[in-house]
């Protein structure tokens, strides 16, 4: 895996929630262009949220699990 472009900016975990919203909400409303508008950032903090809430990672060349959603039990 090649190293990054730059370093990744941690973020809190209300931030990171927060900025993924947001970028999923540029997404919604303007479709192409709000996926081509992405920032590294808005990337980082979509993908932290999703682990976050469970999901799975599967990298390239793997094949996929039978769970692709991780449930904890609270």
């Amino acid at each position: 895996m090649g190293r990054p472009v730059r370093p990744i900016v941690p973020m809190a975990p209300q931030e990171m929630v927060e900025r993924a919203a947001r970028a999923v909400g540029r997404v919604l409303r303007d479709d192409m262009r709000g996926i081509t508008g992405l920032s590294i950032d808005d990337i980082t903090a979509m993908t932290g949220t999703l682990i976050a809430l469970g999901l799975v990672p599967v990298l390239p060349g793997e094949a996929t699990p039978d769970t692709l959603i991780e449930r904890t039990r609270t």
